[in-house]
């Protein structure tokens, strides 16, 4: 019960009955209300994009002393980062946005008693972290034993965008080969025995996200190897001596230098004897004789190979004489031979004085172009002519001799005599004359020295006069597609030296280059702003003063061919396959256009080659506006990306190339074509070019 302070007499006068009636009765006094109070604060909160909803208990964050029912009501300050709504326990916040808002709570006894509260709700952007990367790969090592230990840095490996320190691990597959140890960012190989190993190394950042690279470590006890093994060898009494270079015959991977000792086990057919790195076979008799070379190294390691010597009595055979005529620094002529009865005959050339048979049945493929090793027919044909052999090495002497055969390529097996003739020293240093030189002695490797000057009679030009300057290139002879295509020009800006994605393509045989790319953007007319996504196609006799040789100078005279080398193929009428002309920057060679019908097979007949590129059709597009951003007008041939590639709409791929047989490779190459029609000189690589090549370096 409620205490009552205060009495208050009602006095009620009721005149019933002549009688006065008093009555008295207690009222309640109004009690004074006691508001909400707040028992907890709630703290901040932040969040992470993605929550969606949340609900918070709110049981103990109001009380009331007078233990009256409480409303409690929320509102958001930035509803769209949240929105809220409540129950008689529960807040629960919605997810609207990114940012921070203000939240308010009010309770409400309902007897005009509230009390607010604030907490703030931030929402961010989840943070995601980026696992480490492999920056430069770490390539595999092939280590001769006896290093004991080897160190390599790790500081370039990985990278972490997200700027992450990261901890670095090794570990190695096989430890009876090799162990691996870590000191700060170097790596340490500890040799243990031969063999092969594979390294893991592994980058870790503080999510526990990885990278790994590994790479193979080889460790081998070299000892000389045989590369390239000697032939049996067929020779006719009457020879004397016979030379056979030991060169390319082994190799010595400790380049420590090689030391031989021969033998012979039948002296009776012919002694052996070494003079330098030369294998000097002297005549005693008629028979067989296997001859036997071993190569060992300063660390007493050997390899030996043997071949069997085949000396035949002479007979009476009428022989057949090459008359040379004159000798160059790259070529050698040939004036004639004496002939015999026979269907017709085939020239041969070959770097070394032995030869392999013709094939009975098998008609070879011929070129005058040699590709500087190795036995190639220059000529094949029913008489004897005059032949020019191209493309030799300077200072070298070539062997050659002459294969008779009647009917169907049944070749005469009879000894005939093997003749020689050597190229002269050669010079590029003339200013008048083309000069161009070709060298072959280091392995795997065609360099071309070249005044640059060309070989023909040229146009007229407005700039300059076509003036000798010297270039040496070097080209691999053994070059392999790569993984993506090159292409000779970049759309985001001219060749700078921080800009080297524009290429020269290669070298024409007479020394001459190949420059594909205009080098002329388009410019808008009022601002002089140049758009490199649209670049002038230079291949048109006129345009920019090319001359009937698709070539012009530029202002410093250097010669080179743009378009249709009509001119330097003026031989060429489409009844034979197209000798080479000249070498891609990536080493396979350049064609004209005249091919194989079907590019495996040489009695396919001969085409005319057609690239698979053709003019777009419509308006020219792109960003901006037409005539102030980029060239308006349709497509018509101005630009190279007027153009487009369409696989197989012709027979060649988007480098102007192919794979195919080819009378310098009868077992088949990738080989580019210089056609008619765009892109006429190619305008990208399919194996990877020599950094020599480079615009702008």
């Amino acid at each position: 019960m409620k205490n009552i302070s205060l009495k208050t007499i009602l006095i009620t006068s009721l005149w019933i009955s002549s009688l006065v009636f008093f009555s008295c009765e207690e009222e309640p006094l109004a009690i004074e209300n006691t508001p909400p109070t707040i028992e907890n604060v709630l703290a901040d909160i932040s969040l992470q994009a993605g929550f969606e909803e949340k609900t918070i208990p709110l049981g103990s964050v109001f009380g009331d002393a007078d233990e009256d029912e409480i409303q409690i009501t929320a509102s958001s300050s930035d509803t769209k980062v949240i929105t809220v709504s409540t129950d008689v326990s529960s807040l629960v916040i919605t997810e609207e946005g990114i940012g921070q808002s203000t939240l308010t709570l009010r309770a409400d006894d309902g007897k005009d008693g509230t009390v607010s509260t604030t907490f703030k709700v931030t929402v961010s952007e989840v943070e995601v972290n980026n696992a480490p990367m492999i920056k430069v790969a770490l390539e595999d090592l092939n280590l001769e034993s006896g290093f004991q230990s080897k160190s390599l840095p790790l500081s370039q490996v990985f990278e972490d965008i997200d700027g992450d320190e990261l901890v670095l691990s090794l570990a190695s597959s096989n430890k009876q080969v090799l162990t691996v140890t870590l000191d700060g960012e170097n790596m340490t190989l500890t040799e243990i025995g031969e063999g092969s190993a594979t390294v893991e190394v592994t980058a870790t950042d503080p999510e526990g996200e990885t990278a790994t690279d590994s790479f193979t470590v080889q460790i081998t006890d070299h000892g000389p190897v045989l590369v390239t093994a000697p032939t049996d060898l067929s020779l006719t009494q009457g020879f004397g001596s016979h030379d056979l270079s030991l060169s390319s015959t082994f190799e010595d991977p400790t380049q420590a230098g090689l030391s031989y000792s021969v033998n012979s086990d039948n002296v009776q057919v012919a002694t052996v004897s070494l003079s330098d790195n030369t294998l000097v076979i002297t005549e005693v008799g008629t028979g067989t004789a296997t001859l036997t070379i071993e190569a060992s190294n300063s660390t007493q390691k050997t390899v030996s190979t043997s071949f069997v010597l085949s000396i035949t009595a002479q007979t009476d055979v009428e022989e057949l004489s090459i008359n040379f005529g004159e000798h160059t620094g790259n070529s050698v002529h040939i004036d004639s031979w004496t002939t015999l009865e026979a269907t017709g005959y085939a020239l041969v050339i070959s770097d070394q004085s032995t030869f392999s048979p013709l094939v009975d049945g098998y008609e070879p493929t011929s070129s005058i172009t040699y590709l500087g090793s190795g036995q190639q027919v220059l000529y094949l044909g029913n008489q004897s002519a005059a032949v020019e052999a191209l493309l030799l090495g300077t200072m070298t002497t070539y062997y050659f001799k002459i294969y008779p055969y009647n009917g169907d390529y049944l070749w005469d097996t009879e000894a005939h005599t093997v003749q020689s003739a050597s190229t002269n020293d050669c010079s590029y240093s003339s200013t008048t004359i083309s000069e161009v030189c070709f060298d072959y002695s280091t392995p795997n490797i065609r360099t071309i020295s070249s005044n640059q000057y060309p070989s023909h009679t040229t146009g007229n030009f407005p700039n300059a006069d076509p003036t000798a300057i010297q270039v040496t290139r070097s080209f691999g002879t053994q070059p392999s597609m790569a993984q993506t295509v090159t292409y000779v020009y970049d759309e985001t800006g001219p060749p700078t030296p921080s800009n080297q994605n524009f290429y020269q393509f290669g070298m024409a045989i007479n020394g001459v280059e190949f420059h594909p790319m205009g080098l002329k953007p388009w410019t808008d007319p009022s601002t002089g702003e140049e758009n490199w996504k649209w670049q002038e196609q230079v291949t048109e006799e006129g345009s920019t003063h090319l001359d009937a040789y698709g070539a012009h100078v530029t202002s410093q005279g250097n010669y080179h061919y743009h378009g249709d080398i009509t001119g330097l193929a003026s031989d060429e009428d489409g009844s034979q396959h197209s000798t080479i002309y000249g070498f891609a920057g990536d080493g396979f060679p350049i064609y004209y256009k005249y091919g194989y019908v079907d590019q495996q097979t040489t009695t396919s007949g001969i085409k005319e080659l057609v690239s698979s590129y053709r003019l777009k059709s419509g308006s020219r597009s792109d960003d901006g506006v037409a005539g102030t951003d980029y060239p308006d007008g349709s497509y018509d041939g101005t630009y190279i990306q007027d153009y487009e590639y369409v696989s197989g709409l012709g027979d060649l791929d988007e480098c102007n190339g192919r794979w195919g047989i080819t009378p310098e490779y009868p077992n088949g190459t990738y080989y580019y074509v210089i056609t008619t029609d765009f892109p006429v000189t190619p305008n990208c690589f399919k194996g990877s070019p020599d950094a020599d090549w480079i615009i702008g370096r």
